[in-house]
C-alpha cells in the first residue's frame, strides 16, 4: 500500500488507514493526511489516534477533526504532556476544535488545558464548557485568554468569573487577571451582569479597555461603586457614554478624580446629573473644561453652589484677614525657632534641646499652614474658571446664578438672550467693572422692567459707547435721577 503525499496517487480508504503498522501511520506524510476526512480518523482507534504528532494534526482541516471526540483530544493531550511536561496538543490544533469537541471533555481534562491552549480557543468553542468549568479555570490561565474568550462565553458563564482577593501582596480570583484584550471584547450585557464586588475587581487598565457603551450600560448602583482610580481611567473617549443617573449617583470626591480631559467629554445628558455639592467640589480648572456644548446642561442649583463658593472665596472680608494671620504666626513661628536654636547652641542641655525641637515643629507647622491655604486658593473665583467659550452658552436662567461673580470679560461674553434674562436683582447689584463690560448690544438688551434698578453710580460709570445702544424704549423708562445725575451730559449720545 502506497502512502504518497501526491494527492492524485494517494488513496486510501478507512479500513486500509486503520490497517496500517504504528511505523506507517508515524510517518503519513502531512500533505496525505490533509486530504482525508473525519471518516477516515473514525476508523482509528484511540491508541491509533495517539500515534499522531502536533505536525500531523495540524495539517488536518476542521472538517477532518470532527473524526475525533472530546474523549480522543483529551487523551492525545494527556499523551503528549505525559511524554514530555513541555509538550502538548498545539495552539494550532487547539484553534480549530468546536464546541463538540470541548462538551465532550471532563472537567478534569479541561483543567489540565494550559493558558495557551485556552486562549487558541475559538470564540464558539467556549460554549463547551459549562459556567462552573469556567469558573474553576486557574486564575494563573486567565492572561492568556483573548477577546474570543470575552466574546464566546455567556452572560451566566462571565458573572461565574471569581472576583479577586487580596492576601498580602498576591492576588486571587479570575477577574483582575483578565487580559486587556479580554476586557476590550467584554459587551454590555456581560458587564452588566458583574456583581458590585466583582466589578470592584476590574483594575484601572482593564477599565480604561471597556467600550463606551459597556460603560454607559453599566447600573448607576455599578457606577457609583467605582473607586476614584476606577473612574479617572475611564477614557477620554468612553466618557461620552456616562448617563445622568450614572453621575448623580457619585460622591463629591468620586467627581472631583475626574480629569480635566474626562469632564470635557461629557455630554450634556451626563452634565444634567451634576448635584450642587458635587460641582462646587470641582476646581476653577475642572469648571473651565465643560464642553461649551455641554455647559447649557448645568442645573441652576448646581451654578448656585459655584457662584456661592465664588462669593464666599473672592468677597468674605476674612480671607485677607486670614492669610495675614498665617503669615503673622509663620514669622513669630520662625524668630522663635532662631531664638531656640542659638539658645541650644550656647547651652545644649537636654530642656534647650527640647525647646527647639518644639520650636522647630511650630515652624513647619505654621509653614505648612501658609502652603495649604495659598495652594487651596482662599482667594480664588471658581466661576472665574468658566472660559467666554462657556459662557457664551449660559441660558438666562443659569446666567443668574453666576451673574454676581462674573468677570468683566465673562460678562461681555453673554449672548444677548442671557442678558435679557438678568434679573431686576441682579442688575442692580452688578459692580461698576462688570457694568463696563457689557457691550453696546447687551446694553440695548437690558429687559424695560430692569431698566428702573440701574443705579445712578453704574450710569455714570458707562461710556459713550455703552450709552449709545440703549434704546428709545428703554429710555422711556429712565426716571429723572438717572438721567440727571446718572447719564448727565452723556445722554447726548443716546441714538
Amino acid at each position: 500500500m502506497q502512502v504518497s503525499s501526491s494527492a492524485a496517487s494517494y488513496k486510501i480508504d478507512a479500513t486500509q488507514l486503520k490497517t496500517l503498522s504504528d511505523a506507517r501511520i508515524k510517518t503519513i506524510p502531512n500533505a496525505a493526511l490533509s486530504k482525508l476526512s473525519a471518516s477516515h480518523f473514525q476508523a482509528l482507534s484511540i491508541d491509533q489516534k495517539k500515534l499522531l504528532s502536533n505536525s500531523q494534526l495540524e495539517s488536518l482541516s476542521a472538517s477532518a477533526l470532527k473524526g475525533f471526540t472530546g474523549t480522543d483530544i483529551a487523551a492525545m493531550d494527556a499523551a503528549f504532556k505525559l511524554a514530555s511536561p513541555a509538550s502538548a496538543l498545539s495552539v494550532k490544533v487547539m484553534a480549530k476544535l468546536d464546541a463538540n469537541h470541548l462538551s465532550q471533555m471532563d472537567t478534569a481534562a479541561k483543567e489540565s488545558l494550559t493558558g495557551a491552549q485556552l486562549g487558541a480557543l475559538t470564540a464558539a468553542s467556549w460554549s463547551g464548557f459549562t459556567s462552573l468549568q469556567v469558573a474553576d479555570i486557574n486564575a494563573s490561565k486567565i492572561p492568556a485568554l483573548g477577546k474570543n474568550f470575552a466574546a464566546g462565553i455567556s452572560i451566566n458563564q462571565f458573572s461565574a468569573l471569581t472576583e479577586t482577593t487580596v492576601s498580602g501582596d498576591v492576588y486571587y480570583g479570575q477577574i483582575r487577571r483578565l487580559s486587556a484584550q479580554a476586557v476590550g471584547a467584554i459587551s454590555a450585557d456581560k458587564l452588566n451582569a458583574l456583581s458590585t464586588d466583582q466589578l470592584e475587581s476590574l483594575t484601572g487598565l482593564q477599565i480604561s479597555q471597556l467600550s463606551s457603551k459597556a460603560i454607559s450600560n453599566m447600573s448607576a448602583s455599578q457606577f457609583k461603586n467605582l473607586n476614584t482610580t476606577q473612574l479617572n481611567s475611564i477614557s477620554a473617549a468612553n466618557m461620552r457614554g456616562v448617563t445622568t443617573a450614572q453621575i448623580s449617583g457619585l460622591s463629591k470626591t468620586q467627581v472631583a478624580a475626574f480629569t480635566n480631559s474626562q469632564i470635557k467629554s461629557l455630554t450634556g445628558r451626563a452634565v444634567e446629573g451634576l448635584s450642587a455639592e458635587n460641582i462646587q467640589n470641582l476646581s476653577a480648572e475642572q469648571l473651565s473644561s465643560f464642553n461649551v456644548n455641554a455647559i447649557s446642561s448645568l442645573s441652576t442649583s448646581a451654578l448656585d453652589a459655584v457662584a456661592t463658593a465664588a462669593t464666599a472665596k473672592a468677597t468674605a472680608a476674612n480671607v485677607a484677614g486670614t492669610i495675614s494671620a498665617l503669615a503673622s504666626t509663620l514669622t513669630t513661628a520662625t524668630s522663635a525657632a532662631t531664638t531656640a536654636a542659638s539658645a541650644y547652641t550656647a547651652t545644649p542641655t537636654a530642656t534647650t534641646l527640647a525647646t527647639k525641637d518644639a520650636a522647630d515643629a511650630a515652624k513647619i507647622a505654621a509653614q505648612a499652614a501658609v502652603d495649604k491655604n495659598t495652594a487651596a486658593g482662599l482667594l480664588k473665583d471658581k466661576t472665574a474658571g468658566f472660559t467666554n467659550q462657556q459662557v457664551v452658552k449660559f441660558t438666562a436662567e443659569q446666567v443668574n446664578s453666576v451673574v454676581l461673580s462674573m468677570t468683566e470679560s465673562q460678562i461681555s461674553s453673554l449672548s444677548l438672550k442671557a442678558v435679557e434674562g438678568i434679573s431686576k436683582a441682579n442688575t442692580s447689584q452688578l459692580t461698576d467693572t462688570q457694568i463696563n463690560g457689557l457691550s453696546k448690544a447687551q446694553v440695548g438688551k437690558i429687559s424695560l422692567e430692569d431698566i428702573s434698578e440701574l443705579t445712578v453710580t453704574q450710569l455714570a460709570g458707562m461710556d459713550r459707547t455703552q450709552i449709545s445702544g440703549f434704546t428709545k424704549n428703554q429710555f422711556a423708562q429712565f426716571s429723572a435721577a438717572q438721567i440727571t445725575n446718572g447719564l448727565g451730559d452723556n445722554i447726548t449720545y443716546l441714538v
